[in-house]
């Protein structure tokens, strides 16, 4: 499985769909993806248990692959600390290109430990 974008991710993934959840590297607000639907296990009946795995598998990474490239547009890139919700993300930087509200007021971050 490819690098998640947000430091913080859940799979709700289960044998008929995938989901992910990417949490806010500030705040922990919750962005879940759109349920994609097993589609190999619709197209025939499986019944090998090792092919349905390995298929299940195979589209459960793109599935993932396809929501972390989504989730670029739910949250901004901090440079300084990771991906912030647009709540937590200020422009008010110039050339900077934005950051979150705690590295924009050079405020420490209480979710670092």
């Amino acid at each position: 499985m490819s690098q998640p974008l947000t430091k913080k991710t859940t799979d709700h993934s289960d044998e008929n769909s995938f989901a992910f959840s990417f949490f806010c590297d500030r705040c922990g607000k919750e962005w879940i993806s759109q349920p994609v639907s097993f589609q190999a296990e619709k197209q025939t009946i499986i019944e090998h248990t090792g092919i349905k795995e390995r298929l299940w598998a195979d589209e459960h990474r793109t599935a993932f692959a396809e929501a972390n490239l989504e989730a670029h547009f739910h949250f901004n890139n901090c440079p300084q600390c990771g991906w912030v919700c647009d709540d937590c993300f200020t422009e008010d930087n110039g050339k900077q290109g934005g950051l979150c509200k705690d590295c924009s007021t050079g405020r420490d971050h209480p979710h670092k430990e």
